[in-house]
C-alpha cells in the first residue's frame, strides 16, 4: 500500500508519499513505457498550477530501481494546512452551502479546462477561504487525463461519480453544477447516482 508521512525541514512541513511497489509487469511498464505515479504526480501538479488550479505545492519526486527496472517511487509536496471536503460536516450548515456552491463552480471550471480526474473524491480536495473567496486544492493527482477541450457529458459524469458523499452534500453540488452548465439537474443526478450504484427513490 501507499505510505504517507510528514517531514519538517527548516520550519517548513512537507508530505512524502511512498507508492506501493508495483507488480513485475508494471515495473516494466514504468521503466520503458509510462511515467511512474511519482513522476505523474509531479508533472500533473505543475500542469494544474499552470492552468490556474491550486494543488499541494510540488517539490519533487524520486524513482528507485533494482537492476534495470523501476522499483519504488516517492513524491514530495508541501503540506496543505487546511481540512478536506471529507470534513465539511464540521462546518455550520450555512457555511456548508457556501462551500458546496463554490465547489460546484470550481468543478465546472476544471471540466471546462479539460481536466479529467479519476480520483475526484472529497478526501483528495482541500478547502480554504482566501480574500473572502472559497478555494480548493487537489492532492493525489496522478490519475488524471488532460483534454484539449471541455469534457463531454459522459466524462463529467465519470468524474462526478467519484464524489462519494452523503446524499445531501452530493445533491447540492450536482444541482448547482447542472445549473451552471445549463443542464437538466434531474438527468445529471440520475446518471451520477446510477454510476455510483445508488438506488433512486
Amino acid at each position: 500500500r501507499n505510505t504517507l508521512w510528514c517531514e519538517r525541514v527548516a520550519g517548513e512541513e512537507f508530505v512524502v508519499k511512498r507508492f506501493a511497489v508495483p507488480t513485475r509487469f508494471n515495473r516494466w511498464v514504468y521503466t520503458f513505457f509510462r511515467p511512474s505515479k511519482a513522476k505523474r504526480s509531479y508533472r500533473y501538479s505543475l500542469r494544474l498550477e499552470k492552468l490556474g488550479f491550486p494543488v499541494a505545492e510540488p517539490v519533487g519526486y524520486v524513482e528507485c530501481r533494482r537492476g534495470l527496472l523501476f522499483h519504488t517511487g516517492y513524491y514530495v509536496s508541501r503540506r496543505v494546512p487546511h481540512p478536506t471536503l471529507a470534513d465539511i460536516g464540521s462546518e455550520p450548515p450555512a457555511r456548508q452551502l457556501e462551500i458546496l456552491d463554490a465547489f460546484a463552480a470550481y468543478t465546472v471550471a476544471l471540466h471546462e479546462k479539460g481536466v479529467l480526474d479519476y480520483d475526484y473524491n472529497p478526501g483528495n480536495i482541500f478547502y480554504y477561504r482566501e480574500n473572502g473567496v472559497w478555494r480548493f486544492a487537489l492532492i493525489d493527482v496522478n490519475r488524471m487525463t488532460f483534454r484539449r477541450r471541455a469534457l463531454r457529458w459522459r466524462e463529467c459524469v465519470g468524474t462526478l461519480r467519484c464524489l462519494d458523499w452523503e446524499r445531501p452534500y452530493l445533491d447540492v453540488v450536482l444541482v448547482r453544477y447542472a445549473e451552471l452548465r445549463k443542464w437538466d439537474w434531474k438527468i445529471l443526478s440520475g446518471a451520477v447516482l446510477l454510476k455510483q450504484g445508488i438506488n433512486l427513490p
